[in-house]
């Protein structure tokens, strides 16, 4: 019987110390460290891509692998778009953050009544859903843009995209824009707030 009690009295102080950890001092208390966006989780990434590729696994990335992969081995792939480009995945929507010289945005009368107030850079957000066009190639199914925290109306962002020729790609429907993904990728998504990749057949 002592024993007994003695297992329901472990038992019982183990729960409560679970229960109300956060108030009881000790090093389960401390942060975990947060990745930030680094050679070292540019590696992460590139690992994680060469599991998918090597044994056929799907992969799970978060957006400081993404972003960091993007920065540090993928950065050819947007030279011609954007600077600085990090990327944010929350539920299944992808945010694409960047700056974007104002002397590339289209001549519109939009645009120009904004222009002269304009840096030289601007910040740009495109917000929308990533879907898979093909091996290696996705889009982003743009829901809204933004340059230097003014929104773009959508009729002004289509016709951008459709002046910047990638309209022409028919695998694109109207107000998608495409989005490189890594060499390998067969599929490509967000979900619950991370990125995930699958291998091309």
């Amino acid at each position: 019987m002592r024993n007994l009690l003695a297992l329901i009295g472990l038992g019982t102080l183990l729960f409560l110390g679970y229960r109300f950890r956060d108030r009881i001092p000790g090093p389960w208390n401390h942060p975990a460290e947060t990745m930030q966006v680094s050679e070292q989780a540019a590696q992460s990434a590139e690992e994680k891509l060469a599991r998918m590729r090597s044994k056929r696994d799907t992969v799970h990335l978060t957006s400081v692998e993404f972003t960091s992969y993007l920065r540090y081995r993928f950065r050819d792939q947007f030279t011609d778009q954007l600077d600085a480009p990090t990327v944010q995945f929350s539920g299944d929507t992808l945010t694409l953050n960047g700056r974007f010289p104002t002397d590339r945005l289209p001549d519109t009368r939009d645009v120009r009544a904004l222009r002269d107030f304009l840096p030289d850079t601007a910040d740009v957000k495109v917000r929308g859903q990533l879907r898979t066009l093909g091996t290696g190639r996705g889009a982003i199914r743009i829901d809204n843009v933004s340059v230097a925290k003014v929104p773009v109306p959508r009729d002004v962002y289509i016709g951008a995209i459709r002046r910047a020729g990638v309209a022409n790609d028919p695998a694109l429907a109207a107000g998608e824009y495409p989005f490189p993904l890594p060499p390998g990728v067969g599929s490509a998504r967000v979900e619950n707030g991370e990125l995930v990749l699958g291998p091309a057949r």
